[in-house]
Order: C-alpha cells, then structure tokens, then sequence
C-alpha cells in the first residue's frame, strides 16, 4: 500500500498498516500484540471519544438540578467534580448551606444535640439486617438510611431495565408465534399417505380415506359377529359344570381331561374351542353306539372281513369282526375260506370264525405250499354260516377283501398323541391318489378318512379329535391318479394307540370357569 506522505519531502514513507505493535495485549481497548499501528492508533482515538462522551456536560448529561443553583454552573467536567467536593464537604459541616460563587460557605447555624443528620432512625423492616456479631440492626444514622435508600432505587433501577429488556424479548416471541400462527391457519391440510392391507388396495393412500373405509369394514363385521355385548352373553350359554362333567365318548373321564380344554372362557375363541371338542366327544359317543348296537335275529348279527399277506413269511391273516350273537352257532362248526389269486388259481381253507372273531391278531393262513401266485393280487372270501338253534334260523353271507400287492405300498410312520395321530410315508414317483383311512381299533368301522394327490415325495397328515388310550388302524388306498379303469391297490393296516391321560385325583377335576360380562 502507497503511504499517504510518500510525496511531502521530508518525510519517511512508510505506512502505518506496515508497523506493529510490538507491546503487551491490552485488553480493555481490544488491543493485541501483532496489530498494525492504524488498529492501535483506531482503538485509542475509539476510546478517546468515549472518554470525551462521558466527560461532557453537554445535552444534561448530568442532572444536578438537586442542588438548586441559579448562577454559577459549572462549566466544564473538573468544575463539576469540585462542585460534588464542596458539595460533600459542606454537607460535613452543615445541613442546606449553599455555597457562594468564591467558593466560601456561610456559618453553620449550631446544631441541636439530639437534632438530624447526626441523629438515629428507626428503619423499615426490609432496610433491617443482621451485622458481623449477629445482632438485627433496626436503627441506622440518617445519612446511612438515605445512602441505603438510594442504593436501593439504584437497584430498582437496574432491576427495571433488566425487566424492561426482557418484556421486549418476550413481545419479540409472541409477534413470531402469531405470525407463524398465522402462517399454519392460511396453509391447507395434507393428510399424511399409509398403505393399507386387506380394506383398501395395498398402495399408499390417504390416512382419511383408509380410516373412513376402516370404519365400513369394522360395522360390518360387527353386524356379521354381533356386538361384544352379544357374544359375551351368548359365550355365557355354555353348559354349567361342563368341564367337570364326564366324557360321553368311550374311556371316562371329565371334559376338562381332554386336550385343548379351556378351563377359563374369557372370549369367543376359547368357547369355539369348547363347543367343538364337546362336538367330537357326541360324535364319538354316537359312533360307539352305532358300533355295538344290538337288533335281534339275522339283523343281530353284524360282521367284516380285514386281511393282509405278508410277503416274506407267506402267511396270509384274516381278520374277522363284529357282532353275532351268543345263541349262533357255525353251521358246520367251522367256517369256509376262499383265497383266489389274480390268475384264476385258488385254495379254500376252513377255520373256527366265532372262536377267533374280532381277536386283534387274526387268523394266520400259510399260503406257502399252495398253487396260488402271492405276488399276484389276492381274493379273499368268507362264508359264514350261523345258525340259532332255539328257533332254527339261519343266516349266510359271503365276506370278500381284496389283498393288493404290497410292494407298491409305502412303509407308513406314526406318532400318537392324547388325541390326535401324526403320520407320514414317502410316496413313490408317479400320479397316484393316496385314501388314508382311519379304523377303529376292531377295524369294523372308519373314523376318518383323508385323500392326498401326489407326483411323490413326503406325505405328512394327521387325525385330530380322537379318545385318549384307544387302538386304532391306518390303512392306505392307492389309485392311479385320473384313471377311472384302474384297479385299487389296498395296503396293509398299521396298528397304532393314542397316549392315554394319567389318573386325576377328585380334586384335582374340580375347575372353576369364569366368563366376564360386558
């Protein structure tokens, strides 16, 4: 930078930003080691001019209008100071004594020995304070008092502005709230986007709309189901002691004893959970009545006809169940067996039918030695012959069962619970359609039946609702999916039992049921 007295001869021309301050950091002018000579000479002259602001008495700057002087105003700010000093001094001596323009001061009238300023106050509680030796001062000299007083409105002073800032600031804040107000009343409502899932198409949509369409679909299902009201009363309608009262299906017991029973009913699906166990507890109730129900006559007499040919022992095992009543004798004492193979060739065999009837390990036949091909499809044929003695009545028929080959049947894996059976087998490669039924444990009647359609691989299934500690059977029926000429390739029975509870004490069938009402 050119300096400004480059031109004047004579002169140095240096200029003043290239020369730095070299002395100490003086921190009341702002003023730092390292700064040029224009910062230093800039911050004293600043300072200058304050000190010049503050000593003026100019634009009355300072109200001295308390001393009640007419003439000789001070003129300039070391008058004023002597003023104050002769002000003080006088009011040492004397109390309303003015001074005189040459500085005298009159006489001082004499001053009363009990007389103010020199005198004591009895001061205001909130002037009072404890001194060093712990004693409340409530008496100060006069001039002390005023010298408290004003320093209290000194401070109430200060105290004031400080109050005065702050209401500024506060005024400040609610101009900007009222005009963000403003702000969010003149701007319009975007309701935000969700994406329902089953009331509306899964896409983002309007919270209002979803909620509107929510609400359809709520008073719907409400007038479907009925009101909570509504089901609690009608959950209410179970049976009083249900869950003590026994089991009408076979092998005792409470109701409460049964798997998934819910001792509690607190909602609707506890009670759906009861009312369909009780359901298939009658169905198996009704089914063993119509299992042992008992007509008289030939009408008494109910029988059918199981068998299975084991491959590798060659034995061929017939089981033979039913009813006959104990007045029925065999026609000829035994009872005639036909076994046809699929090529025409066939044996006949007789054997005591009342004598082994609904025993659960058959009858064994050896077809070892016979004519017959066993790796053919077999015919088997009973023809019972009974006879009542008392009234000389008799009865035929003719028992068929058809025993495939066994080796397009699969080894079938069961895992028995308290009242479901777990199976599974692993089907050959091929379009077949798999019947697996299940049996009572007399195999007289099917309890239940499934049917699976597969190109192979793992088949898993279960029975569900079944007695506790009973015998069962499962048996597998194969067909050629889709094709209505094909022969039925019936499998082996797998006998299998349900886990049976443990024994309860009379307590410990004793159940409290609570349903809470609306």
């Amino acid at each position: 930078m050119k300096p400004l007295n480059n031109d004047n001869p004579g002169c140095n021309p240096i200029s003043s930003n290239c020369v730095i301050w070299q002395g100490p950091d003086i921190a009341c002018i702002n003023l730092c080691k390292g700064d040029t000579v224009s910062d230093v000479v800039y911050d004293v002259a600043t300072e200058l001019c304050k000190l010049q602001n503050i000593l003026s008495l100019a634009d009355g700057q300072y109200d001295i209008s308390c001393f009640n002087l007419t003439t000789c105003l001070p003129g300039d700010f070391t008058e004023l100071i002597n003023l104050l000093i002769d002000r003080i001094c006088n009011l040492e001596a004397c109390t309303g004594c003015a001074p005189t323009c040459d500085g005298t001061f009159p006489v001082p009238p004499p001053v009363p020995a009990d007389g103010c300023p020199d005198c004591e106050m009895t001061i205001a509680p909130c002037f009072e304070f404890v001194n060093g030796i712990g004693d409340t001062v409530t008496v100060l000299q006069l001039k002390d008092y005023v010298t408290a007083i004003g320093n209290k409105i000194c401070n109430l002073i200060i105290s004031n502005n400080l109050t005065d800032t702050a209401v500024a600031a506060v005024g400040a804040r609610v101009g900007n709230l009222e005009t963000q107000v403003t702000i969010l009343e003149n701007t319009q409502y975007i309701a935000p986007l969700i994406t329902p899932v089953c009331v509306l198409p899964s896409v983002p949509t309007d919270m209002d709309l979803v909620l509107t369409a929510l609400e359809t679909q709520f008073c719907n299902l409400q007038y479907a189901t009925g009101t909570p009201t509504e089901l609690y009363l009608n959950i209410a309608k179970q049976c009083s002691g249900l869950g003590t009262s026994p089991k009408l299906a076979p092998g005792g017991g409470p109701m409460s004893a049964i798997l998934g029973w819910n001792n509690t009913v607190d909602n609707l699906a506890d009670s759906v959970g009861n009312l369909w166990i009780t359901i298939c507890d009658m169905r198996a109730a009704i089914q063993n009545i119509q299992a042992n129900c008992c007509p008289s006559g030939c009408d008494g007499i109910s029988l059918s006809l199981i068998a299975s040919f084991d491959s590798v022992t060659q034995y061929l095992t017939i089981y033979v169940n039913g009813t006959i009543p104990s007045n029925f004798t065999q026609c000829n004492g035994n009872t005639t067996v036909k076994v046809t193979d699929s090529a025409g060739n066939s044996v006949t065999f007789t054997y005591d039918m009342i004598a082994n009837l609904n025993f659960l390990g058959g009858y064994a036949i050896s077809l070892a030695s016979t004519i017959l091909n066993t790796t053919l499809d077999l015919e088997v044929e009973v023809e019972p012959c009974l006879r009542d003695n008392s009234t000389g009545t008799t009865c035929e028929s003719c028992l068929e069962y058809y025993v495939s080959n066994q080796a397009v049947c699969p080894n079938v894996t069961t895992s028995p619970l308290f009242d479901q059976i777990t199976y599974n087998f692993t089907a050959p490669v091929g379009n077949y359609t798999y019947t697996i039924e299940l049996w009572n444990a007399l195999m007289t009647s099917i309890v239940s039946t499934q049917t699976v359609v597969s190109t192979g691989g793992l088949i898993t299934g279960s029975f569900t609702g079944l007695t506790d500690g009973t015998t069962y059977n499962i048996r597998i029926k194969i067909v050629t999916t889709g094709c209505t000429g094909c022969s039925e390739v019936i499998c082996n029975f797998v006998e299998v039992t349900t886990l049976a509870y443990p024994c309860l004490a009379i307590t410990d069938l004793v159940v409290t049921a609570s349903i809470p009402l609306p």
